[in-house]
């Protein structure tokens, strides 16, 4: 957010930086402006575990960090109550919650069973074609011995 807010990069420039979708940096951008802002009193922040940060604040804090020299990188840290290692596994977290959608168990359960009833409903379909085909083949045999029948009566 602050690469965006420095005014040097664009949302497109700042999405690729990070190689995250346009439309996603939109949205943390909305969500990050409608929070709360914290009014800073020239004060480091007490130091605090990740496990109390919501993820629209660890948002906001790979985002500032981002833009962030190195020298100032610790700093930040520190005024944070960051381990070196905190914002590389937000990041990677991030990253992973764009991929592919883990689904809770009771939903895994529900598509398994609506798999399965594709399935079944399917052989069904397949089968219903071809009791149909069969009947087909067995009226034109019909119509086709009944033509024959007429044929043989009207010779004699």
């Amino acid at each position: 957010m602050q690469r965006y807010l420095s005014g040097g990069l664009s949302y497109e420039e700042v999405a690729a930086e990070f190689d995250v979708n346009v439309s996603t940096l939109s949205n943390w951008m909305s969500q990050t402006r409608s929070m709360p802002q914290k009014k800073d009193k020239g004060r480091s922040a007490p130091a605090r575990t990740d496990e109390g940060r919501t993820p629209q604040e660890k948002l906001e804090l790979l985002l500032r960090s981002a833009a962030l020299a190195e020298e100032e990188l610790g700093e930040f840290l520190r005024a944070h109550g960051l381990r070196d290692g905190d914002l590389e596994r937000w990041q990677r977290e991030a990253l992973s919650g764009l991929g592919d959608e883990v689904l809770p168990p009771a939903a895994q359960a529900r598509l398994k069973r609506a798999e399965r009833q594709v399935v079944k409903t399917q052989a069904r379909l397949r089968e219903a074609e071809a009791l149909l085909d069969l009947q087909k083949k067995v009226q034109a045999l019909w119509v086709d011995r009944a033509a024959d029948d007429e044929c043989d009566e009207s010779s004699e």
